[in-house]
């Protein structure tokens, strides 16, 4: 019998990524569900080689508030809950805090947003889970978020995009 290793953190959040993120149109799904909860009247999706190199999805919702960016990104960071109680009154498609994370954990993921009150835009990057520095930047409300070479950290999560070809004798 093999002994039962305890994982560690960045181990797990990469596996637990590539539940969220099965391939480029789960991510596309999610930034779009991400967008219509934000009140987004307009959404726009752009994608290039099938998603898996490049994905943009940019909308006029309400944007995300400087002071909440990097927390947006994080595990179990959602706006829709604050406690169990409130997982009665879900109204919107997204509330688990987990896809925003899972994407970043497996990409190259860049955030352009501004909200109405906020005079100022904010840019934000991710690689891989590793967070960059935030940076002043003139957009209009709402937010567009980027994702580069999905999987490029684990290329075993890549095996979707391989033909399997199978030889019967």
């Amino acid at each position: 019998m093999k002994k039962i290793n305890i994982l560690n953190k960045q181990t797990a959040q990469l596996i637990a990524a590539g539940e969220v993120v099965e391939r480029p149109a789960s991510v596309l799904k999610e930034l779009i569900e991400n967008s219509i909860d934000s009140g987004a009247t307009r959404i726009t999706a752009e994608i290039k080689c099938g998603g898996v190199k490049f994905i943009k999805v940019s909308d006029n919702g309400s944007g995300i508030y400087r002071d909440d960016v990097k927390n947006a990104f994080l595990r179990h960071a959602t706006s829709k809950l604050k406690k169990a109680e409130d997982l009665n009154e879900i109204s919107s498609l997204g509330f688990r805090g987990e896809a925003l994370a899972s994407i970043c954990a497996v990409s190259r993921v860049e955030v352009i947003t501004k909200s109405k009150e906020e005079f100022e835009g904010t840019h934000f990057y991710i690689d891989a889970g590793i967070n960059g520095k935030i940076e002043d930047y003139g957009c209009s409300n709402g937010t567009s978020i980027i994702v580069r070479d999905i999987f490029y950290n684990i290329p075993a999560r890549m095996m979707w995009q391989k033909p399997i070809i199978v030889h019967l004798s």
